[in-house]
């Protein structure tokens, strides 16, 4: 089946192609009439006409494609969520998301420049010089680095209070000695030192100890270890996991060993997972409102794109963490 074209969208509203151009590319600067003007939408719609985007950058300079470099992340279900939500708002402003995964690709990033042209560049990790470089040369705005904690006005998430929250409640509990779990995975480092950082700082400013900071792998046998650490050897009586995956790793060691939850070690995670919901005890967690930090990053995507955000009244006023009590407290 042929594509349709502005030619056939002019043919159908009965004006010429130069008019179609101006309205679908919504030119401030001619005076269309607004019977015209709805003349032509109508027109485009009931044909089915998608504007060429590759014609559209040749005479922009640049695409609606904001490129998203993902660097060597582990595969997390809040992380999926998170750029699933940063896809839909970003979609609310005409803007389309493009992740590309940097770990293991043989081909410089600077080639994809070159052929997406995107009117933004965000990149999860570090970008290399090699790669950041063409970019700004080409003067293409780079947002890079964006999860490090220097940048978290960017996605206005502070892993920090993360942290601080979970051990406001555990000490809220009246647990005084306390543990952390953290990652194992050093791709994850973003994320979990921060996390630490904020619960030693809770744990200094409430009077207590710093937390027995134990790493927990996300397997059963790593998060035995660490429970005989906290139990055994430093009468810790709560910890705060660095996310949901390793709070239920070391729920299911207790489980194994006999580590009664909470009564012998309450536990508490982040992410507020669905598994997490269905064991038994139930976890309890920290729940993250995606949408906070998504809308954060996106408004700062369309201004250095220079473009208008379609942002509702009142999402920044919306809490970014839930504490979510369940049975492991």
């Amino acid at each position: 089946m042929a594509r349709i074209t502005s030619k056939d969208v002019a043919r159908e509203a009965g004006v010429s192609q130069t008019t179609v151009s101006f309205v679908l590319n919504d030119r401030s600067d001619q005076t269309i009439p607004p019977e015209t003007r709805q003349a032509v939408l109508a027109a485009a719609q009931r044909l089915g006409y998608v504007p060429f985007a590759a014609a559209r950058t040749l005479r922009s300079g640049r695409s609606n494609v904001v490129l998203c470099v993902q660097p060597d992340f582990p595969i997390a279900q809040a992380f999926e969520e998170f750029k699933i939500t940063l896809s839909q708002v970003l979609g609310e402003s005409g803007y389309a998301c493009l992740f590309v995964h940097s770990a293991g690709s043989s081909k410089p990033l600077a080639e994809l420049w070159a052929h997406v042209q995107p009117a933004v560049v965000v990149a999860f990790g570090a970008l290399p010089t090699p790669d950041a470089e063409p970019v700004r040369r080409a003067g293409i705005a780079l947002l890079d680095n964006i999860f490090e904690p220097e940048n978290r006005i960017v996605t206005g998430l502070d892993q920090r209070a993360v942290g601080r929250m979970q051990v406001q409640h555990l000490v809220e509990q009246g647990h005084e000695r306390i543990g952390f779990g953290a990652g194992a995975d050093p791709r994850e480092r973003a994320f979990y030192e921060p996390r630490l950082l904020g619960a030693t700082d809770a744990c200094r400013e409430l009077g207590l100890d710093p937390p027995i900071t134990v790493p927990v792998q996300y397997s059963t046998e790593s998060a035995r270890s660490a429970v005989e650490t906290w139990t055994r050897d430093s009468r810790v009586t709560a910890v705060a996991a660095f996310n949901d995956l390793v709070a239920l790793a070391i729920l299911a060691a207790c489980r194994s060993d006999g580590v009664l939850v909470p009564d012998d070690l309450a536990i508490i995670g982040v992410d507020n997972l669905l598994a997490g919901s269905m064991t038994g005890p139930a976890l309890t967690t920290i729940a993250i409102n995606l949408t906070v930090p998504a809308r954060s990053l996106s408004a700062k995507i369309l201004e250095v794109a220079g473009a208008a955000a379609a942002v509702p009244a009142g999402w920044d006023r919306q809490p970014i963490l839930t504490l979510v009590p369940r049975e492991t407290t």
